[in-house]
């Protein structure tokens, strides 16, 4: 192999299969990156048998071939390299690389390509193609609320559910929920339960101006196909609880409230909060007025905000992370709290100005309350 690159191409590339090297993995070939040239193309690879990562970028191949090589040396030593130099790659028959840029100069002994896994990225099934803008929110309204531990590993993933034509995502750890609904142009139907893992990385690489990416499903594996860049990930087997079960509308009390009013109030009151095990804040509703309370043996917080209310007063507690979490993601100035009693869950949505003054239907958080005495 024999290359000319931009640093900064060959520093992106780097990046984005960098998240799919395993740290700890029984075959050590599998903390390199594989690296081949063809086609005036640099292609990058990286997997762990269950998350798998390709990108293509432009380069000048004089002579074409592929190496294994030691991912974070190379990324590490990419990174520190001027930025939008030329950088220079030779290899050598026994696996040996040269990476020169400018006064730099650096040799890694890399393996064989042909020890690689091959057959990674072969993924044949149905296919709908989605807008990245779409694709990006459905993540980022869902994924934090997967479980984080492998107690029940199907919910450390998504549920992403097609069905006449809308696309919904659906995450739970047993403590909250979180479904985004989106339309979608595909007439099939698609239920599959996706890492998110693998939907984080794929959060972190859609750009804004990426057209249209395809989505591939088969039965035990998804790939995400972007403008140069491929994600492929093994899905996670089991039967996925029934969401729609849970969502309840039977509400006694109503709140509708300023977006950043909770969400600064509430990110007040946990600095306190994080002493108690559960993270506790108490909502006190009456009228139009919320107070929210935390305590702890080094003191007490109380912040008032305003809101307009339907329906009965309610003390209410909550782990302030669970509602923080969801008032950090979304995007609407407003929002409802949808509460059936003190010790049932809430179910808190999005409120577009737009709409008179609804809630918007394809975004519904649930939280179960912490018991309070």
């Amino acid at each position: 192999m024999k290359i000319k690159v931009n640093q900064n191409d060959l520093n992106k590339s780097i990046n984005i299969v960098q998240k799919a090297v395993s740290s700890r993995t029984p075959l050590p070939i599998l903390s390199g990156i594989l690296i081949e040239a063809k086609d005036n193309m640099l292609i990058l690879t990286a997997t762990d048998l269950e998350l798998g990562i390709k990108t293509y970028s432009p380069c000048e191949v004089e002579e074409e071939g592929s190496i294994v090589v030691h991912a974070k040396l190379i990324g590490d030593f990419v990174r520190k390299l001027p930025s939008n130099s030329y950088v220079y790659i030779e290899t050598t028959e026994n696996n040996n690389m040269e990476i020169k840029c400018l006064n730099s100069e650096i040799n890694i002994l890399g393996n064989s390509s042909e020890e690689y896994p091959n057959d990674t990225f072969n993924n044949q099934g149905n296919s709908f193609m989605i807008k990245p803008d779409k694709l990006r929110k459905l993540i980022k309204y869902t994924y934090f609320a997967t479980a984080q531990d492998n107690i029940k590993p199907i919910f450390t993933g998504c549920l992403i559910e097609i069905k006449n034509n809308i696309c919904t995502f659906v995450a739970l750890d047993g403590y909250r929920m979180a479904v985004k609904k989106d339309k979608i142009d595909y007439d099939g139907e698609v239920s599959v339960i996706v890492p998110s893992k693998t939907l984080v990385e794929i959060l972190r690489i859609i750009e804004e101006d990426t057209d249209n990416l395809e989505v591939i499903v088969s039965e035990s594996h998804v790939s995400f196909k972007l403008d140069n860049t491929i994600i492929i990930s093994n899905l996670l087997e089991g039967k996925f609880i029934d969401y729609e079960g849970i969502i309840k509308d039977n509400y006694v009390t109503v709140a509708s409230v300023e977006t950043s009013d909770i969400r600064d109030s509430i990110e007040r009151a946990s600095l306190l909060a994080k002493d108690d095990k559960n993270n506790l804040v108490i909502l006190d509703i009456k009228e139009n007025n919320m107070q929210i309370n935390s305590a702890s043996e080094f003191g007490n917080v109380e912040e008032n905000v305003p809101i307009d209310k339907n329906g009965e007063d309610i003390k209410i507690g909550f782990n302030s992370k669970y509602l923080l979490d969801f008032l950090k993601v979304i995007e609407s100035e407003r929002v409802s709290l949808n509460l059936i009693g003190k010790n049932n869950p809430c179910f808190m949505k999005e409120i577009n100005e737009e709409k008179e003054g609804q809630e918007e239907n394809d975004f519904i958080y649930m939280v179960l309350p912490v018991r309070i005495s």
